[in-house]
């Protein structure tokens, strides 16, 4: 790509061709690695209804639940066809999902447009955060890929896949060849934000759940171990 380019200008033949340079080097027994195109869309909803909406601590507690309004926030990520999932070699069944978009400075949070009051909620949230986080002030940039729900179901977790999903992401950015590139994400789970850590993201922003007030009482309560959302950047060099 030309300095100029835009990360929405990427070509099906270039995501393939960074993906196939993925699969080349990926190693892991009995796991099936795919992207997300139009073939497995259905699959990755399913999957993200499943595992992701039930468990991220945020989403849990304010109670949203999979409207078609939510339904089509995750499906205009996956129609990029950059979102990665695991599958079982055996039976074909999903085990892990990073679904991956592409975020620019001048997004528009649009909560006012939003008629799921807790969609809306984890909406201004997360825009709240996007500020003062200030990803592309601090980086220097116009966009990034944005790494968004990553989940793992039950019956595998305990096994390294969310690390190993996340990293498998971050070689196929890699491998597109844009130097730099960088990469933002964001994390309300304890063990979403280990991961983030261990490979090396920057943390920009911590916002406590105790400190998020609607109204004057605390939205966010009964997480458990999860207390906070952060938001996360990298920039990746391929030289």
């Amino acid at each position: 790509m030309s300095e100029n380019s835009s990360l929405m200008e990427l070509t099906m033949d270039q995501i393939q061709t960074a993906f196939d340079k993925t699969l080349k080097t990926f190693n892991e027994p009995g796991v099936r690695l795919v992207l997300i195109t139009n073939k497995y869309v259905d699959t990755a909803l399913k999957f993200a209804r499943e595992n992701f909406m039930t468990r991220e601590p945020v989403s849990k507690s304010i109670g949203i639940k999979w409207t078609a309004e939510y339904e089509q926030l995750w499906k205009r990520s996956l129609d990029l066809n950059l979102s990665l999932m695991f599958l079982s070699e055996k039976d074909e069944e999903p085990i892990a999902l990073r679904t991956i978009r592409i975020a620019r400075y001048d997004d528009t949070n649009d909560s006012d447009g939003i008629k799921d009051q807790p969609l809306k909620e984890v909406v201004r949230l997360l825009g709240y955060c996007d500020q003062k986080a200030n990803f592309f002030g601090h980086f220097h940039t116009l966009e990034a890929f944005h790494f968004l729900g990553l989940a793992v179901a039950p019956k595998y977790q305990r096994r390294g896949y969310a690390t190993k999903i996340f990293n498998t992401a971050v070689e196929m950015i890699r491998n597109f060849g844009i130097d730099p590139v960088y990469i933002k994400v964001e994390g309300s789970s304890n063990f979403s934000k280990k991961i983030f850590e261990k490979t090396g993201m920057e943390s920009l922003y911590e916002l406590f759940f105790d400190d998020w007030e609607v109204e004057g009482r605390t939205l966010i309560q009964n997480t458990g171990i999860h207390r906070s959302v952060k938001m996360y950047g990298m920039k990746l060099s391929t030289g």
